[in-house]
């Protein structure tokens, strides 16, 4: 018997570039249902007048989308970065970073999340 090591190939959850996500996101359409609580409604990219409900993590950078990719397995879909660019808006702008050493390189307030790291630019008064 021997102890050879045989490597295991381990499925990731679905991984997308952030960015491609981030720039899809600003397309959408934001409706606060009710934004104290995190809740939103935001608009399909492929079907008209269809609209996704997204609840946000109070406090996080994170949230929970029904459209499908998201309940398949998929984390912080454009849906949810569309209702974060909103949520955050009073603030200032949110710019979305798959690792923390890339949103560190940014000069700016990091905000982690669920695999996901944002940068805020924050508004000038």
């Amino acid at each position: 018997m021997t102890n050879e090591q045989i490597p295991v190939s381990v499925t990731t959850r679905n991984v997308v570039h952030i960015k491609a996500l981030q720039e899809a996101s600003r397309h959408l359409q934001v409706i606060a249902r009710d934004a104290a609580h995190g809740r939103y409604l935001v608009e399909s990219a492929r079907d008209s007048g269809q609209h996704y409900e997204v609840a946000l993590h109070s406090g996080e950078l994170a949230g929970h989308c029904t459209c499908r990719w998201a309940q398949h397995g998929g984390i912080n879909c454009k849906h949810v970065l569309a209702a974060l660019r909103v949520a955050y808006a009073g603030q200032g702008t949110l710019s979305f970073w798959p690792t923390q050493d890339a949103a560190r390189r940014q000069h700016r307030q990091v905000l982690p999340g669920e695999r996901l790291f944002a940068t805020l630019r924050t508004r000038r008064a």
